[in-house]
């Protein structure tokens, strides 16, 4: 579970929630059933209480404590909990599992606004951790699709460095624009900018998001490898990275070759990043984030060569094309590869 040498590692994190009302003191019922609506001006924190090493083992009758506000509720036994009519402002919340010999505590800095609903996701840390001195976050600032998803990446990092692998932070989301699970993506629900903070032990990570109105798929790579082919040509491959909040169907994305001769070719690509890909969620093949991939195997040059054996290269040129589900579409710019000639031949030697 620990690994030494945290610090080159990139990161990602796990979030809470925003929606906001105010508060009294005293004890708050787990959970939300039939809980009358909070008063005007308060806020309410809802969420889950899970194990940091294992997210889809919830923790029940766990204490979630506002600091200083004389707060307090218990999860229930699928470790959910809703307080209401709570003070705004920013309160440190800390989570004890009274009932656990295996886990500890976690912690957080939480905004409350008026009228609005923060919600969170507090990852209890098993005893025997280390506590972490620092979180590594990938990515730190992202603009998104509303409905989009971003996965966040993390590592908790220990004393003298030690990673501490396979542990998620606590996370809140602040300024409304989504939420994030407990394996850290982040679902995009309205317009706006907030910020996302992971937190551990005694570390935080915060990054900032932005969710936009819906935009034509995002292409934030293309790349062709090698672009230079000997005479007898070979493989190149293609590869793009694409991103769009209304979902990419597979077939939607696709390479154009311009070969010469005025000849095109239509290349469908596959998913090259399955394991880290983000699905639209109740529909295969459909893709919120991902990577993806063709190989082109390209002929070797059939130019003649001219009279003193000189053979002219052959060029081509590739786009990517990318169809959401919307019907919005974006193009690539023009990737130019090469299939190199047969040079003359070197003169014979004088008799």
């Amino acid at each position: 579970m620990h690994n030494r040498w945290a610090l080159g590692w990139l990161t990602g994190p796990i979030v809470v929630l925003a929606i906001v009302g105010f508060g009294c003191g005293g004890d708050d019922a787990g959970g939300g059933g039939g809980a009358p609506p909070p008063l005007v001006g308060t806020a309410t924190m809802m969420g889950t209480v899970v194990a940091a090493d294992d997210t889809q083992t919830a923790i029940p009758n766990a204490s979630i404590i506002i600091q200083g506000a004389n707060r307090q509720a218990n999860s229930q036994a699928d470790g959910s909990f809703v307080m209401q009519n709570l003070p705004t402002g920013t309160w440190g919340v800390q989570v004890q599992t009274p009932d656990s010999e295996v886990y500890g505590t976690a912690s957080a800095q939480v905004p409350l606004n008026a009228n609005q609903t923060t919600r969170v996701t507090f990852a209890v840390l098993p005893l025997e951790i280390a506590v972490p001195e620092q979180i590594l976050l990938d990515p730190t600032d992202v603009t998104v699709d509303l409905n989009g998803r971003v996965g966040y990446r993390t590592r908790l990092v220990g004393p003298d460095n030690l990673a501490l692998d396979d542990l998620q932070p606590t996370w809140v989301v602040t300024g409304e624009i989504g939420t994030v699970s407990p394996t850290g993506v982040f679902t995009a629900q309205t317009v706006g900018a907030g910020q996302v903070t992971a937190y551990a032990g005694n570390a935080e990570r915060a990054g900032t998001v932005i969710v936009v109105a819906p935009r034509p798929p995002q292409i934030t790579s293309f790349q062709l490898t090698p672009q230079t082919l000997p005479a007898t040509g070979g493989d190149v491959f293609i590869s793009a990275a694409v991103t769009d909040g209304d979902g990419i169907l597979l077939q939607g994305v696709t390479v154009r070759i311009f070969a010469p001769g005025n000849n095109i070719i239509d290349l469908n690509t596959q998913v090259i990043n399955p394991a880290t890909a983000i699905g639209c969620g109740g529909q295969a093949n459909c893709y919120l984030d991902a990577s993806f991939g063709v190989t082109f195997a390209v002929p070797a040059n059939d130019n003649q060569p001219s009279p003193d054996g000189v053979q002219a290269v052959e060029n081509y040129s590739a786009r990517l094309q990318v169809t959401d589900r919307s019907g919005m579409t974006s193009q690539s710019p023009f990737i130019d590869f090469v299939v190199q000639g047969i040079d003359q031949p070197p003169p014979r030697p004088a008799l």
